[in-house]
């Protein structure tokens, strides 16, 4: 009697059919640990890029960006603020800064309250010298009432009523008033105790100033 192929036996004419190899089960280990290994790795990756972008993201500043060497980098436009000038001081509440005026200053025209006139001091009035010292005489025009003219001075000494010497101090300009200096030498000729008498006359503008001085030699 031949056995039944249905009946699942083998005959010991046939084979066995080969085996697949199963894989080792680790124990605590689920089938899919490799995936999740790799899902780990992405994620522990992530928090290193982003620990390492996001405090620049916070403090304003962008990574700095290299370009191979050779290549050629676009020039950034920058912007330039126009300048504009700074006051020389800031305004106080309700104040306004009017622009400052630059050329020349117009000159300050003078209203004369009377006729023009000028007078001149002379100091010292009496002084003492010996022969061949010098006497430094200062002297200041004034103007009144818009003066304006040239005046010139000169300075007569005389001893005795019978010596006479006059001395050309020049002449001054306008603007006044204005002071200047004149240095006087008395002369070898003058004997010890003598008294020099001596008149400035100063004239401007159809106007004379005199002023009387005295020197005494010693």
């Amino acid at each position: 009697m031949e056995p039944d192929p249905g009946d699942g036996k083998l005959s010991p004419e046939q084979p066995a059919a080969p085996q697949q190899p199963q894989p080792e089960a680790r124990p605590g280990v689920p089938p899919d640990w490799k995936n999740r290994i790799m899902i780990g790795i992405a994620i522990v990756a992530v928090v290193l890029v982003a620990a390492a972008i996001l405090p620049g993201l916070l403090t304003g500043r962008q990574p700095a960006v290299s370009h191979p060497i050779g290549s050629a980098v676009t020039p950034t436009a920058t912007l330039r603020v126009p300048w504009t000038a700074t006051p020389e001081r800031t305004p106080l509440p309700g104040e306004t800064l009017l622009p400052a005026i630059t050329g020349t200053t117009p000159a300050v025209t003078c209203v004369p309250a009377g006729e023009p006139d000028f007078t001149v001091t002379v100091s010292p009035v009496e002084a003492t010298a010996a022969r061949g010292q010098t006497v430094n005489y200062r002297m200041t025009i004034e103007a009144r009432n818009c003066f304006a003219e040239p005046v010139s001075m000169k300075l007569t000494a005389s001893v005795l009523f019978f010596l006479s010497n006059m001395y050309d101090l020049g002449t001054q300009e306008p603007p006044y008033p204005k002071t200047f200096e004149y240095t006087l030498t008395v002369p070898d000729s003058l004997f010890p105790g003598a008294t020099v008498n001596g008149v400035l006359t100063s004239t401007g503008g159809g106007i004379t100033r005199e002023n009387q001085l005295t020197l005494h030699v010693s």
